[in-house]
């Protein structure tokens, strides 16, 4: 017969230790469950209950997977309209930012020249291109860029408050649905700050983002790669957000001129950043709204973009019209 001895204290605590990781592990198993069953509906529980551990892990994977990626403005920056910003003393970080896109071919080099060189940037998207070439924006998101609202057909003109609603929701939409990310950020056609855009885009907490320095790659002249490299390289300033186009037509010398200006202004001691760094690791610029309005190209050198090439034509996919 044997004889029944109590348990040491070690033993009783590894005891209890075990229970503990046991009820833990249950509880992980358990939240998973529910993750899962939000995704697939109630109505599935009883076929989840009969999946294993790992199946449960790959559903509320998938679960994580549709919450959108959100590129969210700091509280300082909200509703504001901006620049650039000030940074730390002896900080010396900029923004490249990208209008007009996606566009087949000129985007795509940019692209891969900001892998090639590890850099982040920012694209303006417009909502009509992003129809037409949704594969060009889902790269540019999977390959950490950021994403931001540049209107659905680049209007300048004046308009009502809901025309101004719907160009900068129904991009935000597509955003969304297409790509499965928000955006906070907002940047008028042209410059342009009072034809109701910005007024919306405030309402909504947009930060409005205007530039410190402009490519000039917008003029229907199009400038030399040799010229947009100067222009951006010589108004570069620590905080500054750089303004370039990779839609809207033909920037080829846009693309070409990326690697350069990358290089100089390595030289010169810059860092890259996406907006949201940017603003995360600088202040309010004292001149805010009026600097902005200085940023601003001249209206007669503005043109409407012209219509995104046919996606077939570029063997993209189009996602209607």
């Amino acid at each position: 017969m044997y004889k029944k001895t109590p348990l040491s204290n070690s033993s009783t605590q590894k005891l209890l230790k075990f229970i503990g990781l046991a009820v833990a592990s249950l509880a992980a198993v358990i939240g998973i469950f529910i993750g899962a069953t939000q995704m697939f509906g109630n109505s599935n529980i009883e076929t989840l209950a009969q999946l294993g551990v790992g199946d449960l892990i790959a559903a509320n994977q998938k679960v994580l997977a549709k919450v959108p990626l959100e590129y969210a403005n700091p509280a300082p920056f909200r509703a504001k309209t901006i620049r650039d910003v000030v940074l730390p003393e002896g900080k010396k970080v900029i923004a490249l930012t990208f209008d007009d896109g996606p566009w087949p071919q000129t985007t795509e080099n940019i692209l891969a020249t900001l892998k090639k060189e590890n850099v982040k940037a920012t694209f303006f998207v417009i909502g009509q291109p992003l129809k037409s070439f949704p594969e060009i924006s889902k790269k540019t998101v999977a390959a950490g860029h950021e994403m931001a609202n540049h209107t659905e057909h680049h209007w300048y003109k004046a308009m009502h408050g809901i025309v101004a609603q719907r160009e900068i929701e129904d991009t935000n939409k597509m955003l969304l649905e297409g790509l499965n990310v928000k955006t906070t950020y907002f940047r008028p056609p042209g410059g342009v700050l009072t034809n109701g855009l910005v007024d919306y885009a405030h309402q909504r907490n947009d930060t409005v983002l205007m530039w410190s320095a402009d490519s000039g790659d917008s003029n229907p002249r199009r400038p030399s790669t040799e010229s947009i490299i100067k222009t951006v390289v010589s108004q570069a300033t620590p905080g500054g957000i750089v303004l370039m186009h990779d839609g809207g037509g033909n920037h080829e010398n846009t693309a070409k001129a990326v690697p350069e200006i990358i290089r100089q202004l390595r030289a010169q001691g810059y860092t890259f950043a996406t907006i949201t760094e940017l603003l995360e690791m600088g202040t309010l610029s004292p001149e805010g709204v009026t600097s902005a309005k200085k940023a601003a190209p001249a209206k007669k050198t503005v043109k409407p973009i012209p219509a995104a090439p046919a996606a077939k034509a570029n063997k993209l996919p189009a996602t209607g019209t």
